[in-house]
């Protein structure tokens, strides 16, 4: 069953993430510039927002319990509650949802049955309702106790006792969802993890860290809650939301570092959620917090994006000053975003801005490229009438059909035929050295695709590709 809920009776906070739109630029007269530049600095931009979050009441208790529950039964257990049920659903952009993930800040995490809904009416009298979020969490800790003892017998002393101050942290919060997320890292492998790229340190460490009352933190900022989402988030990276905001630019390089080291996200977030505000990026830049993003602006974000995400986009967006407040500053082309990228990784990216069909069909072949070499692909492409940023994670094919799947960072997995997505791309960041190993031969090289005999130059907005706009997902 799924029930779709208005935006006032969303989980914790209102979390409707949104595309800013780019408008063509209309041409400044010559002999009066300044007024035209202005009347096109406020009316370049509209505002679209993404469909409300879906509600969904598939959380079922466990069905396998002692020696026949099995570490696989239990993940696939926790990917239905934090990731929701396979929807297949249409997206606005055209594309298919394939999960529709639960924000990480879901008032279900810490209220009662559906936050507080009341199922009785809506099932009617004599049903029972399933379990909350909440519950169903509760249930799946309990079943997978032994499980966890199994793992934590592998560990360290000293790592188990940074395990259950993380966990045991979670729930004082209230928070069994994020204690259960926790749990998912452990049996996924990922505790303690590998190091961060600065200063050492494993994802468990950074967990604990956080977890440690004697870590200050910012004045006003609730370590419990900026804990459980960002277990949450490190568990479930495609839960991770831009909110109501235009930065999904910055917001794929946030997902990407979660997925490939969760350690280095951690202790980025970490430092921004410090007194200072301030934390050293591998590329030796200093990252430093926005003002107004310690307590909730009412934008939907999680405690961590509203740090990390503003933080990104005033590094992403070239020589203009964001303003989370306003959101004055907000979005960024490939080559802007390609500045952020070289700072949190600290090696170089390349990017290209795509016009013509052909530099398309090479950008799919550098995606494919970059796929097989482990590395996850961001992307502009055409939504609507203006541009959004995705992060390409791989392909797949169904029924002779090939799509590509991404991560959007409305919280979102999608899938898109591969021949529509190649027709909407207008720009990519990418490794270089992956590129060029590929070249040298130390990896294989895809072979070029034809461009599909139905598409042409003709067929494309040549126009609205080539105007200078930024991508304010």
């Amino acid at each position: 069953m799924t029930l779709r809920i208005p935006p006032s009776s969303q989980p914790r906070i209102s979390q409707t993430a949104k595309t800013e739109i780019a408008k063509a630029a209309p041409k400044p007269a010559e002999n009066n510039v300044a007024t035209e530049l202005m009347k096109d600095r406020m009316d370049r931009f509209k505002t679209i927002k993404a469909p409300v979050k879906q509600l969904f009441n598939d959380f079922k208790l466990p069905e396998k319990l002692g020696g026949e529950r099995s570490t696989r039964d239990a993940l696939s257990e926790m990917d239905t509650l934090f990731l929701g049920p396979e929807t297949h659903g249409s997206s606005d952009g055209g594309a298919t949802v394939v999960r529709d993930a639960p924000n990480v800040n879901d008032r279900r995490d810490t209220g009662g049955p559906l936050g507080g809904i009341d199922l009785g009416g809506i099932l009617g009298k004599g049903k029972t309702p399933t379990p909350s979020r909440k519950e169903a969490a509760e249930a799946q800790l309990e079943a997978n106790a032994a499980l966890e003892q199994e793992q934590l017998a592998k560990m360290s002393p000293e790592d188990r006792a940074r395990y259950e101050a993380v966990q045991q942290s979670c729930l004082d919060a209230g928070d069994p969802v994020a204690a259960l997320s926790l749990q998912k890292l452990l049996f996924e492998g990922k505790l303690p993890g590998e190091e961060a790229l600065v200063g050492g340190g494993t994802l468990l460490e950074q967990l604990a860290t956080a977890a440690d009352p004697n870590t200050p933190m910012a004045e006003g900022l609730d370590r419990g809650a900026f804990l459980c989402d960002l277990v949450q988030e490190l568990a479930t990276p495609s839960a991770i939301n831009q909110g109501s905001v235009g930065t999904c630019a910055p917001t794929t390089v946030a997902i990407d570092l979660a997925m490939q080291n969760p350690a280095e996200y951690a202790r980025i977030a970490l430092g921004l959620a410090s007194p200072s505000g301030e934390v050293e990026l591998a590329g030796g830049q200093t990252l430093t917090r926005e003002k107004g993003t310690v307590l909730d602006d009412g934008k939907g974000r999680s405690n961590v994006q509203r740090l990390m995400g503003s933080a990104f986009m005033e590094m992403a967006n070239g020589d203009r000053n964001y303003v989370n407040s306003t959101e004055e500053g907000d979005g960024a082309w490939s080559n802007d975003l390609d500045v952020l990228y070289e700072a949190v990784w600290g090696r170089t990216m390349s990017d290209k801005r795509l016009t013509t069909a052909e530099q398309r069909a090479g950008a799919m072949d550098i995606i494919d490229t970059q796929l097989e070499a482990g590395r996850n692909v961001p992307v502009a492409v055409s939504w609507g009438d203006g541009y959004h940023k995705l992060l390409v994670t791989g392909t797949e094919t169904i029924d002779g059909q090939e799509y590509i799947k991404y991560t959007n960072p409305w919280g979102r997995e999608e899938r898109m035929p591969r021949e529509e997505f190649e027709a909407r791309l207008a720009d990519i960041n990418y490794d270089p050295r992956v590129q060029l190993q590929a070249l040298l031969g130390g990896g294989s090289v895809p072979q070029p695709r034809p461009t599909p005999p139905h598409r042409s130059e003709s067929d494309l907005d040549l126009k609205r590709l080539r105007r200078h706009a930024q991508v304010r997902g």
